[in-house]
C-alpha cells in the first residue's frame, strides 16, 4: 500500500531554504522569495529539474531516476531565466497557431461548405471509414459532433444567440467553425472527405496526411501553451510527420534526428512552413530564430534539449 502524502505546508522563505539545503545556489534570497511568491514553487519546479542529480534506480539498475539534490553549480536564477524564456516561447507559438487556426477555419468552412452547409454533420459527406471508427464506446464522428455542438451551445456570441431565435436548423459549417477550438478543427480535418482533405492540403503544398499530422502536433503545442505549461524541452506527443522532398523541402531535415521531431523544434519548423504559406511576408520565422539564438547561457540546459541541434539556425526554414 502506498503511503499517504505527508509533506507540510511551507512558507516562501522555508521553500527557498529547502532548495538551498538540496544544493541549489541562490545569489539574492530576497529576489528569489519574490519569484516564489509571484510564480510559485510548483510552476518553477519543471525549470530546475534539468539541474537535479540523476542516479541509477535502486529498483532497476539499468534505469535512472532524478533525485531532489542539485548538481554542483546549479543556480535558482537559471530556473527563472528558463521560465521567462519559455513564457515568451509559448507566446510566439500562440501567435503562429492563431494564424493557422483562423486559416484552417476558412479552409474547412469553404471546402466542406461547397459540398453541403451541414457536411460536418453527415458521415456520408465525410471519410466514412475514419468517421465510423470506434471511439470511447461510440464512433469517432458521434463523439466529435457532441463536442462540436457543446462548443456552440456554450457560446454567448450575439450571432449564435440570434441564429437560434431565427432558425430551427443547426449552424451551417461556415458559422459553426467560429465556435470550435483548434482540437475540434483538427479532428474534422482528419475525418473530412478525402477529396476535401486533398483540396485543403494543396493550399499548403502538402499531402493530406502530412497536413493532418502537423495540425495534430500543433494542437498539442497549443494546449500546452494555453495552459502555461513547460514547452521548451517537453516531449511532443503527436510528432509531426516528415514531409516528402516535393512537399516541404525546407522541413525534410527534421528526419535527421528524432530529437528534432520529439521536441519542440519539429513543431516550430512545421509552424514556420504553414505561416509562410498563409502570409509570405511574415516575420514569425525570424522572430522564432532570434528567440532561440538568445537562449540563456547556463550549465545543464541548452538549445539541444529543445531539439535545436548545432547548425539548426543555418536551415532555410528560418530565413
Amino acid at each position: 500500500m502506498l503511503p499517504p502524502y505527508a509533506k507540510p505546508h511551507l512558507s516562501f522563505a522555508d521553500q527557498l531554504a529547502l532548495l538551498m539545503r538540496r544544493g541549489l545556489s541562490v545569489t539574492d534570497q530576497t529576489k528569489a522569495i519574490h519569484h516564489l511568491q509571484r510564480i510559485g514553487y510548483g510552476r518553477l519546479t519543471p525549470y530546475w529539474q534539468p539541474f537535479q542529480q540523476i542516479i541509477p534506480s535502486p529498483a532497476v539498475p539499468t534505469r535512472t531516476i532524478r533525485t531532489e539534490q542539485f548538481k554542483p553549480g546549479a543556480e535558482f536564477r537559471h530556473a527563472v531565466e528558463l521560465y521567462l524564456f519559455d513564457k515568451q516561447l509559448r507566446l510566439l507559438f500562440l501567435d503562429a497557431i492563431e494564424r493557422i487556426e483562423v486559416a484552417l477555419r476558412v479552409d474547412l468552412a469553404h471546402t466542406l461548405g461547397k459540398r453541403d452547409p451541414w457536411a460536418h454533420r453527415s458521415v456520408g459527406l465525410l471519410d466514412a471509414q475514419r468517421a465510423n471508427a470506434p471511439f470511447q464506446g461510440s464512433t469517432r464522428h458521434q463523439s466529435w459532433l457532441i463536442k462540436a455542438d457543446q462548443s456552440v451551445t456554450r457560446s454567448r456570441e450575439d450571432w449564435v444567440v440570434e441564429f437560434g431565435t431565427k432558425y430551427s436548423s443547426p449552424l451551417p459549417i461556415w458559422m459553426a467553425v467560429e465556435a470550435w477550438d483548434f482540437g475540434t478543427l483538427s479532428w474534422l480535418l482528419e475525418m473530412a472527405h478525402p477529396n476535401d482533405r486533398t483540396a485543403i492540403a494543396k493550399r499548403y503544398e502538402l499531402l493530406p496526411n502530412t497536413l493532418v499530422s502537423w495540425i495534430k502536433s500543433l494542437a498539442f503545442v497549443r494546449n500546452t501553451s494555453a495552459h502555461h505549461a513547460r514547452l521548451w524541452n517537453t516531449g511532443i506527443i503527436n510528432q509531426p510527420q516528415v514531409p516528402k522532398q516535393f512537399e516541404a523541402p525546407q522541413v525534410v531535415h527534421i528526419a535527421n534526428d528524432v530529437v528534432r521531431r520529439s521536441r519542440v523544434y519539429g513543431a516550430a519548423a512545421v509552424a514556420s512552413h504553414l505561416v509562410k504559406k498563409i502570409n509570405t511576408g511574415t516575420s514569425w520565422s525570424c522572430r522564432m530564430k532570434d528567440h532561440w539564438l538568445a537562449f540563456p547561457v547556463m550549465p545543464f540546459a541548452t538549445r539541444a534539449h529543445g531539439g535545436f541541434q548545432p547548425g539548426w539556425d543555418q536551415e532555410a526554414i528560418w530565413a
